[in-house]
């Protein structure tokens, strides 16, 4: 048994300490790292937000203050207000593009500058215009066209969204300089806008301005655009910050929070070190002192019912003490007590057993005699008889059978109790002797009109037994068979060979059936059936004695039944090892049985 002693911690196996420091710090990372995410998420889309809305009001500003210079081809003044909106710190470069998607003036700053060449034709090419021109041509509209681009040795490839991956954001926490920069596109108003103070709205709104000084031959063409690109450096700078200072706060949120798990731990482990401690020294028999109450929460409360639980067993364990120094005089005096009762019991059984054997010897010989006597009465040898005599001297003759039968009963069993059966084993045809019993039970079969049946295997094999006990054994399974069994039905005795090498012997019979509380006792001397539907004679001996017969020869024998259906008792004998294979053939029939081989 296990006892607390010799519990030994798994190799694997982790402390309640470490279990709730781990457990607190994997939840404290968890929600620090999402929280921080959240907070970095939020963070990077207001600053990028706020990064495109200032790009947009520039492409707008340029876009509506270089409408005339741009329908009117005054390339000068448009590059004047380039240069104007180029001096803004974040602006990277500033382009207007032409509707035939031509660049019509532009410049950059840094990396970007090298971004506009010279083409053969003399007109001048900006690569990020030939990378955004398919989202350019979707229609005039009043919405800017945001797009974010990284510019890598090769040229600008267009980003996917605007948002940094979380590598990026990694990357940015080591120091690195990422080259993304937003692209806003706007497209120039095809008509002059001027400004309006609206006093009922407080609002000062744009109309455009209708005039005859407004000439349609001077409307711009559609889709002439203004681009302006944003560097996301001093975004980066920001964000760089923003991740080190939560990174910072988680760090000490984490530590913070293993500090006080690890107090918190402590409060709670060391009581339990102490409880586990005191319960050892208990389970291997020591006395254990009351423990100190330190706390009043839960761990205090078990404190308390540990120490209660201590007394009562220190109380036990001193009853148990005096209980035991009286017990051991009291069992032995009651062993004595019992083992001169149970030779008394032997005794009288040895002298039972003494007494039916040698009854049942003086009882044979006069018994015997009696027999020839009444028979001879009966076939008149002693002098003439009047048949109502004859009848009456037949009875007195079938109860001196019935009497013999229950004397050799009884003889038989007084010897195998007191171990005076003597077994000669030898090999056994076992249909021989089925066939044997079949024929000494056929008076009592042909008078309850009963067929017989026997099935044999073809291949059954000669089993090792005491020819005389094996047909005491077939024959009293047999008589209970016919005995009991309704008229004008049939009973089935089998023999076949199992995969254990052994056979099994079956009688089946179409009685009454047992219940399942007289299986448990048919087995036992003296025990008789009480309902099975008719008279029945006998002493019940038979099955007794046939249960024992089987176990002398290292079988055994059980009954399988049914209320209403019949039973069926079957034993196993060991057979021969070597096997004799025999043709199959029917035996000599005995009429009015019916035998069959399989």
């Amino acid at each position: 048994m296990t006892t607390l002693g010799t519990l030994t911690p798994h190799r694997l196996s982790m402390t309640l300490h470490a279990k709730l420091v781990f457990c607190t710090a994997i939840i404290l990372i968890i929600a620090c790292l999402l929280l921080g995410w959240l907070f970095i998420q939020q963070q990077v889309r207001s600053t990028a937000e706020s990064s495109v809305q200032s790009g947009t009001l520039l492409a707008q500003h340029l876009a509506h203050m270089g409408r005339s210079s741009i329908v009117q081809g005054d390339i000068p003044r448009l590059n004047q207000l380039i240069q104007e909106i180029l001096a803004v710190n974040p602006v990277a470069y500033v382009a207007v593009i032409s509707p035939n998607g031509e660049l019509q003036t532009g410049f950059g700053k840094g990396a970007w500058e090298g971004q506009f060449s010279q083409q053969a034709t003399g007109q001048r090419q900006f690569s990020a215009t030939i990378l955004l021109l398919p989202q350019h041509r979707t229609g005039v509209t009043s919405e800017p066209l945001i797009s974010a681009i990284d510019l890598n040795t090769g040229g600008p490839v267009l980003r996917p969204k605007l948002e940094l991956t979380p590598g990026e954001l990694m990357s940015l926490v080591g120091g690195a300089e990422l080259p993304i920069f937003y692209d806003i596109t706007v497209h120039v108003p095809p008509y002059a806008l001027v400004p309006r103070w609206d006093p009922a709205l407080q609002l000062t709104l744009e109309e455009r301005l209708d005039g005859p000084e407004e000439n349609m031959a001077h409307t711009p063409p559609a889709q002439t655009l203004v681009q302006i690109g944003l560097s996301t450096s001093r975004l980066q700078h920001g964000l760089r910050k923003l991740l080190w200072q939560a990174v910072m706060i988680t760090l000490t949120t984490l530590a913070g929070g293993l500090c006080i798990a690890v107090f918190l731990a402590r409060r709670m482990t060391i009581p339990l070190q102490g409880l586990t401690l005191a319960a050892t020294k208990l389970a291997g028999g020591e006395a254990v002192p009351a423990l100190d109450i330190r706390t009043r929460d839960e761990i205090g409360t078990l404190t308390g019912v540990f120490n209660n639980m201590a007394t009562r067993l220190h109380a036990r364990e001193r009853e148990l003490r005096e209980l035991a120094h009286t017990l051991e005089d009291r069992v032995k005096a009651r062993t004595e007590e019992l083992a001169a009762a149970n030779a008394r019991l032997q005794e009288i059984d040895r002298r039972k057993s003494i007494f039916v054997s040698t009854a049942s010897h003086e009882l044979r010989t006069p018994l015997t005699s009696m027999k020839v006597h009444v028979a001879n009465l009966r076939d008149g040898i002693d002098g003439a008889v009047s048949d109502e005599q004859r009848r009456s001297l037949a009875r007195v003759e079938a109860n001196l059978s019935r009497l013999q039968l229950l004397i050799d009963d009884l003889l038989d069993l007084s010897q195998i109790e007191m171990g005076q059966t003597a077994m000669h084993m030898k090999p056994v045809a076992v249909g021989t002797v089925i066939a044997k019993a079949v024929e000494d039970v056929y008076p009592m079969a042909s008078e309850r009109r009963v067929n017989v049946v026997i099935t044999l295997a073809s291949d059954l094999p000669e089993v090792s037994a005491d020819p005389d006990k094996l047909h005491q054994i077939t024959l009293n399974l047999l008589h209970n068979a016919v005995k009991f069994t309704r008229s004008d039905t049939r009973v089935d005795v089998s023999a076949a060979p199992l995969s254990d090498g052994t056979v099994q012997i079956s009688v089946s019979d179409a009685g009454p059936g047992i219940t399942l509380e007289d299986t448990e006792k048919i087995f036992q001397p003296f025990y008789r059936v009480r309902a099975t539907g008719q008279k029945s004679k006998g002493a019940g001996l038979g099955l007794a004695i046939a249960k024992v017969l089987v176990e002398l020869h290292h079988g055994r024998l059980w009954v399988e039944t049914e209320p209403g259906y019949g039973s069926r008792f079957s034993f196993t004998l060991h057979s021969i090892q070597t096997r004799r294979p025999a043709p199959a053939q029917a035996l000599p029939l005995i009429s009015p049985y019916s035998h069959t081989v399989r």
